[in-house]
């Protein structure tokens, strides 16, 4: 069956295999693939909830961790105010943290801080409540005059049994801007949903005809011609599966067919040669053999009639036969295909032009999981595997991944290290490591400069093993002195809005001490900074 057949004879298209399968197996796919769809976008959504909620309750954390280590009796709100200031703000996704502290033993409280207009808080008795709580607590709320937002109340406590808490947070994080990116996302899928729809109907189509449609018809073909006695009739298909099996034994009954055919007429043809020489010798004989003669010959000629009879019977039986075999050999496998069609398109999920939007879906998603990683990292230590690392090997490396960057931003590096100078690091971690360093820079020298990085051996060297000194040191605008004491702490940045998370030196620091390791920063305005850390080398072979 072609597509010039199912345009004009629709309603024959209709009834046969193909469009039953094509039915079938697009309405499967098309529910699918729908279903797929929307269980991306309800599970996007819900993450992204997840994730603010998690955001908020760390904010809030911070705060707590950050008063009752530095000012537990709220003797210096203006440090509280610069660190709401560093967490919260209008145009973040933490838009307001507001501060309380316990007034006498009871359930009083009075607000101490806010990172928003303190003017316009709103708090009362019943806030008090919240100082029983043993953890954070988190709902969703509606913000006037629209949206919605998490408030995330937490107790600030000492950590200490029977001591009564210090104060309470009340934190808010905005849901707007979440929102706005799964609407993003629920657009750009169902937009894109009717092309997938219509590119997998086109694929099923030709695959259903390929695979179907073509080897029935000319199976079809081939059982005509043989029924008109075209016995040199072959079918053209040549697989190995079921279809093929059916085309093998189709052939081989043909060819059995020809043989036959062949036999029954060499036979024929020895026959009415004995008749001719009979009929010869009946001539010749008496007269009263002419009798004798007719009868023979009737007899013959009868013989004849009936081995024709036999031949049509016989192709009747093997027709039969054949019909039969194509029944049972095309059904059951048929059965078979449908059950392994349907889970083979399971297995392969969506077109390709679809899959590339569900890459960009999951590398959104990879990198909210990458920013809630690099938070949980700050709080455990992760498992080394260290090796020993020649120090030029891994430069080499990390120049090819940044010196398409640092052309771009007008930044050369000057390298210097020994040449046998073999660090016991974990690779990874490394990478990570300077990567974090060169990105620094790159944002500290917007109108290029200079980046050295130097290695030697350390003071520090013991009998298990070397330590080496490095520095990593830019030309940049380098950090104020009154900011130099903060620039470890996570979440703290110079940088502005969209071009810093505050990890980076937070991350290093980990790196480095997890090594064991320490880490410095040596820097003045206008004059560059400089990292100065120690690792720890690997032992010469």
């Amino acid at each position: 069956m072609n597509l010039w057949r199912v345009r004009i004879r629709p309603l024959a298209w209709l009834r046969s295999l193909h469009a039953k399968l094509f039915l079938l197996l697009g309405l499967v796919t098309s529910v699918l693939t729908v279903a797929v769809a929307y269980s991306i976008t309800r599970n996007s959504r819900r993450e992204l909830e997840s994730y603010s909620r998690r955001l908020v309750i760390e904010a809030a954390g911070t705060v707590e961790t950050d008063i009752v280590e530095r000012d537990p009796t709220f003797k210096d709100p203006d440090k509280l105010d610069q660190l709401l200031e560093s967490i919260a703000g209008p145009d973040r996704s933490i838009f307001q943290i507001d501060v309380f502290k316990q007034v006498g033993r009871g359930s009083e409280v009075e607000l101490v801080r806010s990172s928003g207009d303190e003017s316009i808080v709103e708090w009362g008795p019943e806030i008090g409540s919240y100082l029983t709580l043993q953890g954070p607590q988190a709902e969703l709320v509606d913000l006037e005059p629209a949206g919605r937002a998490w408030k995330v109340y937490l107790p600030i406590r000492t950590h200490k049994p029977g001591q009564p808490p210090l104060g309470l947070i009340r934190a808010y994080c905005d849901l707007e801007r979440w929102e706005v990116v799964w609407n993003n996302n629920f657009k750009r899928t169902y937009r894109t949903l009717p092309g997938v729809l219509l590119g997998e109907f086109i694929l099923l189509w030709l695959i259903l005809r390929m695979l179907i449609s073509d080897p029935i018809e000319a199976m079809v073909i081939a059982m005509q011609k043989l029924e008109r006695g075209e016995a040199s009739v072959r079918a053209p298909v040549r697989r190995s599966d079921e279809l093929g099996l059916i085309a093998s034994r189709f052939n081989a009954m043909a060819v059995e067919l020809q043989r036959a055919g062949e036999e029954r007429e060499s036979l024929i043809q020895e026959i009415r040669g004995f008749n001719a020489n009979l009929q010869d010798r009946i001539d010749a004989a008496l007269s009263e053999l002419q009798a004798k003669n007719r009868e023979l010959a009737a007899l013959v000629e009868r013989n004849a009639l009936l081995r024709e009879e036999l031949g049509a019977q016989e192709r009747l039986a093997v027709a039969g036969q054949l019909t039969a075999t194509f029944a049972h050999e095309v059904g059951t496998p048929l059965n078979l295909m449908t059950g392994h069609l349907q889970l083979l398109d399971a297995q392969e999920g969506l077109p390709e032009k679809a899959r590339e939007r569900l890459h960009v879906i999951q590398a959104q998603i990879q990198r909210v999981g990458d920013i809630v990683r690099r938070l949980l990292d700050l709080t455990r230590r992760p498992q080394l595997h260290r090796e020993p690392q020649l120090f030029l090997d891994l430069l080499a490396d990390l120049e090819q991944l940044w010196t398409p960057t640092l052309t771009a931003h007008g930044v050369t590096v000057e390298a210097q290290a020994p040449p046998g100078c073999r660090l016991n690091v974990d690779r990874k971690q490394m990478e990570q490591l300077f990567l974090n360093l060169m990105n620094n820079a790159l944002d500290a020298m917007p109108s290029g400069g200079t980046v050295r990085i130097s290695v030697q051996p350390s003071e520090e060297s013991t009998p298990d093993g070397p330590w080496w000194d490095l520095r990593f040191q830019d030309s940049g605008q380098g950090i104020p002195s009154e900011l130099l004491g903060q620039v470890f702490r996570p979440m703290f940045t110079t940088k502005p809005e969209g071009k810093g998370t505050g990890l980076g030196l937070s991350i290093c620091r980990e790196i480095v001490r997890g090594h064991g390791g320490d880490i410095r920063i040596e820097s003045s305005e206008e004059k560059g900074t400089c990292v100065v850390f120690t690792l720890p080398g690997a032992v010469p072979v």
